[in-house]
């Protein structure tokens, strides 16, 4: 498969390049006409009939203006350098979008900055917005000769000219601004935002591009530049703190693993609350794999397809994030949508090719552990040295270092037989011993040309545990093609394989899970020859005689492999029915192919005799659409567009997998290798269908007041025929105060207030609607075995509805220097579809019901500000999100629903509470009395539960920020990231593990008289190691007096922290240094003669710093727990260490 997918690629690659040269070598039509004053619309007009151009302008811009036409280029190659000269008596200039794509914009005045002039030189640097990012496309023009240069997709720029030229940058939607040129050959150029003229472009649901003004809703557009300036193998991550109303978490700091993403909180109960992402107007898979594995049965992360996208390939992402900004996209857009658009050609280079490349190296360190203790050894708390008990995973043995000796897991055997006691001393390094540095890199390619890209990525990442790690290439295609002045065509494809030889787990089992509980005493670098002597590939070397497996047999030997396809593409022609009235027609794929294979060698704890388990996973998703757009000015300052189409999107899955539970050969992995009897197998296909009709429809007043109308009613197969057409509308008002009021002085530059209502629908997973008997495996004998399901679908299930009201506002003040976002919102949603527990007299377990009710609400404020400008600038922007949740109602008679359990805890949802609640067990109290809410022990002085399972805490923030620093000064930029996180909770599971059995720095207190301990006698000995709990005993008066009872620390620790969730719960705050880079841009002075448009160089890092209120080691943000794809946030397990990333980031354009 992987062979023939490369020939077709190869072959679309070359037929491409030949129709372009073929199209490069056609003669242009040369038009003569006669010197005639013309106004600039129909001046305009025939250009764009010449030369297959469009250009963008509000009509007010050209109203009243009339021009000879001979000013302008009429044949041979177009020249927008003689467009700008007709242009600039009138106040007007030209700027490039895209390679065909024009705006015709006012020149505003702009800011003079003055440097002392030398001669003829050649100018370097880059051209950023308000917020720091590039501008691509900016013009830069020398107004002494007329030279014009373009900017390049990161906003760089190389331009010759004299010492007293005076350069004028301009770009659609800034203030234009005019820069002396100077001594310096380095001149970096920030444009601010240009609320008089043409708004910024930004692209919206369907890939409707629309200006940012008109929009009566919330949107955030990040450039592709910010995502790649400190790289993640997965680019949803690099989204983290640097959107308003976005939550992201990772659930381990592995590379490549699953990524939760909600927007705006989670709104579905039972219901998957991930965004819909889509690639070039395409919809793609975003859901997580993280299934359990039957062979030793032990869940795997192998992801998201989503993190197949490479982000070198991104020119922007736009997140859609209330269902006003998603309703086109219908039911699938009720959690939000993230529109990722890659690069394409940029229409700069007429006569030949831009070649860029860019190689990056990260290096990942593991860097935060728990506070292990080396104190203590294996065993119990009596001391005890029997074989028994110091080789436990305990660590509550004798005092280590104190030159004695005991027998251990790696005594020799002397030739009596018996067991040689060893030196008994502590390996504090145990843990970090086994991690090694991680390491990723990334190397890109990008050919483009002026209707065409092409690029190249690969990526090599090594993990930090021991044979881990990941392998992706990607090939992405773009190209556009005009087949004649009114009708386009273009395509974009990528392919990506993504493998990797073994995938971490994070459960028990897992070399972390053997790591955290190894006692101190134990050397894991003597672990790394994990076969016995003389029994290789037969029996491990255990550092816990067989009944805990080596951490680098886990990792050699239990691997869990995968190996993906992945293939999104589309076509999409464009065509102009009429003056005004254009089709756009369109068809995408998303499609991927996986296999998974886990090994088990022979000697394995969970798989004594070795076991193989290999899945194949097949998955696509083909949707075709249209959309025909009508746009026309109307009388009296009027104008207005409607657009309608329709969309019908098929997917199909299919699971294939077999897995033997015995193998008859070791070391050889094949199903024909399978004892007899132990061979299982599963499948599962499933279709869906939804179809689409969809229409909206813009009418605006004087450019400053919008009106928004949108409709769309889906068909989906999942639901019944009474049920399955379900309506969702939306209403949004978009007005620009400062343009309506005329506000053109004062602090206060632009003013925006926008509100919008929207309802819309979600859908559920195919086959809830009937009960279906599944075949089982193993066969009984000769007969086949099939099951019925014991939860009860419901026929008549309708679709979640969730209505949502938005209110915001856009403020610009100081020229533009500071802007600021507000938005509130509420969202409600309805019927919501969960399984509930039924009487099993009925013959199930469960039934799927319609019920409940679940609310929203909450602030984001984005602020972007430029403190400094000038030669140095300072950019900072910061994103605030707050949001609360609230169960409305559950059902007639129901007033609470487990939604989960995971160690213990769990996730009731309560009519009246909040999604994320955590509930688990706590300490008894005294009831009454003086010492009323005190902790009630029983008569022995042991903790005890409480009755019933108490609310411990909320998985949710009180808010999240997120601050972006970029300073710029001469060659030098530099760019930090930090990510705050207040409030919430989260229970550790791997904290109560610890410490219940002795392994932290926690656990010393009372161990001897030097750590605190009491002098008591436990019945049989003398002993320095006691200890009182804190609390009160009822006493036989029916009151309370203080506990005095005395016990040992074995006892008192795994009595007080392994019974509860309350104690081991702590707060979720953390604060990251997210992201740091230093970027050094050379000069072309510097890069003297070789072939290069611009060179830079880039120190990278990713968490250098990190604070969590719960202590070092114990990181809320992954604190999740994956199984079968869902990811439930609230509760860490063994997940792998912390890790902080440093590297470089090297970047060429020839």
């Amino acid at each position: 498969m992987k062979r023939k997918l490369n020939r077709y690629l190869i072959l679309t690659v070359f037929l491409l390049l030949e129709v372009w040269q073929l199209r490069a070598h056609t003669n242009t039509i040369a038009y003569n006409y006669v010197s005639e004053k013309v106004s600039l619309a129909t001046a305009l007009q025939k250009m764009e009939d010449i030369f297959h151009v469009n250009f963008n302008y509000n009509s007010a811009t050209v109203a009243n203006k009339y021009v000879n036409f001979e000013q302008f280029p009429q044949q041979g190659a177009f020249n927008a350098s003689k467009v700008a000269q007709a242009l600039q008596p009138l106040g007007l200039t030209i700027v490039q979008l895209g390679h065909t794509d024009y705006a015709i914009q006012r020149i505003m005045p702009g800011n003079t900055i003055t440097i002392t002039g030398n001669d003829h030189k050649i100018i370097n640097g880059t051209i950023t917005n308000d917020k720091g990012e590039p501008v691509p496309g900016a013009l830069i023009t020398d107004q002494a000769t007329n030279k014009m240069v373009v900017a390049d997709d990161q906003g760089h720029y190389t331009i010759e000219v004299n010492g007293a030229s005076t350069l004028l940058i301009h770009a659609v939607g800034f203030v234009n601004k005019t820069v002396k040129a100077g001594n310096s050959s380095m001149l970096n150029i920030q444009l601010l935002p240009d609320v008089k003229d043409l708004s910024a472009v930004v692209v919206t649901a369907l890939g409707i591009r629309r200006e940012e003004k008109a929009l009566g809703y919330s949107i955030a557009t990040m450039d592709g530049s910010k995502l790649n300036t400190v790289k993640d193998v997965n680019v949803v991550n690099s989204l983290s703190g640097k959107v308003a109303g976005v939550d992201i978490r990772s659930a381990s700091s592995d590379p490549g693993g699953s990524v939760l993403i909600t927007i705006r909180g989670a709104s579905s109960i039972a219901n998957n609350n991930q965004p819909l992402f889509v690639v070039d107007g395409v919809p793609v898979t975003s859901a997580n794999r993280s299934p359990t594995v039957p062979v030793g049965q032990v869940t795997v992360d192998y992801g998201s397809p989503i993190s197949d996208v490479s982000p070198d390939d991104i020119a922007s992402v736009t997140v859609l994030k209330g269902a006003s900004a998603a309703a086109l996209y219908g039911s699938r857009a009720a959690n939000g949508v993230i529109l990722i658009t890659t690069k394409s050609g940029n229409g700069k280079n007429k006569k030949g090719l831009n070649v860029s490349a860019n190689f990056s190296a990260l290096y990942d360190k593991a860097w935060q552990f728990p506070d292990f203790q080396s104190e203590f050894g294996a065993g119990d708390a009596t001391g005890s040295i029997d074989p028994t008990n110091t080789l436990s995973t305990a660590s509550w043995g004798p005092k280590l270092n104190d030159g004695s000796k005991h027998i251990q897991w790696n005594s020799p055997v002397a030739a009596n037989g018996e067991l040689v006691p060893t030196d008994w001393i502590a390996y504090p390094n145990r843990v970090k011993d086994f991690y090694e540095t991680g390491s990723t890199y990334t190397s890109n390619v990008a050919v483009t040309g002026s209707n065409f890209r092409l690029s190249y990525t690969n990526l090599q990442n090594k993990g930090i545990t021991p044979n881990t790690g990941l392998q992706r290439n990607n090939i992405n295609l773009s190209a556009g093609y005009e087949m004649s002045p009114k009708v386009k065509v273009t395509t974009n494809i990528a392919y990506t394989n993504n493998n990797s030889n073994n995938r971490p787990t994070f459960n028990r089992g897992s070399s972390s899970y053997i790591l955290y509980t190894m006692p101190a005493n134990i050397n894991s670098k003597l672990l790394k020859d994990y076969w016995q002597s003389g029994k290789d590939g037969l029996q491990q070397f255990s550092q816990d005689q067989g009944s805990t497996d080596n951490p680098y047999f886990v990792a050699y030997q239990l691997t869990n492999a995968y190996n993906r396809h992945h293939v999104t593409g589309n076509v999409q022609l464009t065509m102009e029915l009429a003056k005004g009235l254009t089709l756009m027609a369109r068809t995408g794929l998303d499609w991927y192919t996986e296999t998974d294979e886990s090994k088990r060698a022979v000697s394995a704890v969970q798989n004594p005799y070795g076991a193989y388990y290999v899945g194949n996973l097949f998955g696509s998703e083909q949707n075709t659409d249209f959309l025909l757009t009508y746009k026309k000015s109307l009388p009296k300052d009027f104008a207005f567009f409607v657009s309608a189409g329709a969309n019908r999107m098929d997917q199909r899955s299919n699971t294939q997998s077999q897995a033997a539970s015995q193998l008859v050969m070791p070391g050889v992995y094949n199903i024909s290798n399978a004892a007899a009897g132990t061979i299982t197998n599963a499948s599962y296909k499933a279709t869906k269908r939804i179809n689409s009709l969809y229409a909206m429809g813009e009418l605006s007043y004087k450019s400053y007041a919008f009106l928004d109308l949108s409709a769309r009613n889906d068909w989906s197969s999942a639901l019944p025929a009474n049920h399955n057409s379900y309506f969702y509308p939306s209403a949004s008002l978009s007005l620009i105060l400062s343009d309506m009021l005329k506000i053109e002085h004062g602090a206060l530059s632009y003013a925006k207030v926008r509100v919008n209502w929207s309802k819309v629908g979600k859908d559920t997973d195919p086959y809830s609607l009937y009960n279906s008997f599944s075949f089982s495996s193993p066969d009984w004998g000769n007969v086949k075995m099939a099951t019925f399901s014991t939860t009860l679908k419901n026929n008549n299930l309708k679709p979640e509805i969730a209505t949502s009201y938005e209110v915001g506002t856009d403020l610009k003040f100081f020229n533009n220097r500071l802007g600021i976002e507000a938005t509130w919102y509420t969202t409600d949603s309805r019927n919501q579809i969960i399984q509930i527990p039924t009487t099993m007299a009925s013959g199930y377990s469960a039934r799927i019901i319609n019920a409940g009710e679940i609310r929203n609400r909450g602030w984001e404020v984005a602020i972007h500000g430029t403190p400094v400008s000038g030669k140095f600038i300072w950019d900072i922007g910061a994103n605030f999100t707050r949001n609360r949740n609230k169960v409305i109602a559950l059902t007639n008679g129901i007033t609470s629903y487990l939604q989960g359990t995971a160690e213990g805890m769990q996730y009731q949802v309560r009519e009246g509470e909040s999604l994320g609640d955590m509930y688990g067990n706590t300490w008894k109290k005294v009831p009454d009395g003086p010492y009323k809410g005190m902790e009630l022990l029983d008569e022995t002085g042991h903790s005890q539960n409480a009755t019933s399972l108490v609310k411990i805490g909320n998985y949710n923030p009180d808010f999240s920020l997120g601050i972006t620093n970029t300073f710029s000064y001469g060659h030098f930029t530099l760019n930090t990231l930090i990510d705050y996180r207040q409030g919430g909770k989260f229970f550790s599971y791997m904290f109560m593990n610890l410490l219940s059995d002795g392994r932290t720095t926690n656990t010393l207190k009372g161990r001897d008289l030097a750590h605190g301990g009491l002098a008591w006698n436990d019945g049989t000995s003398d002993r320095t190691d006691g200890m009182i709990e804190d609390g009160y005993i009822a006493d036989e008066n029916g009151g309370y007096v203080k506990n005095t009872n005395i016990t040992d620390p074995e006892t008192y620790y795994g009595d007080y922290y392994w019974k509860m969730h309350a104690r081991n719960t702590f707060s979720a705050t953390y604060v990251k240094l997210r992201e740091v880079s230093l970027t050094y841009l050379f000069s072309k002075e510097q890069t003297g003669r070789l072939p290069i448009s611009n060179l830079s160089v880039s120190l990278i890092a990713r968490n250098l710093f990190s604070w969590t209120a719960a202590g070092a080691g114990y990181d809320p943000e992954t604190a999740m727990t994956i199984k079968s794809g869902s990811i439930t946030p609230g509760t860490s397990s063994w997940s792998l260490p912390y890790t902080r990333s440093y590297g470089v980031k090297l970047g060429l354009n020839f």
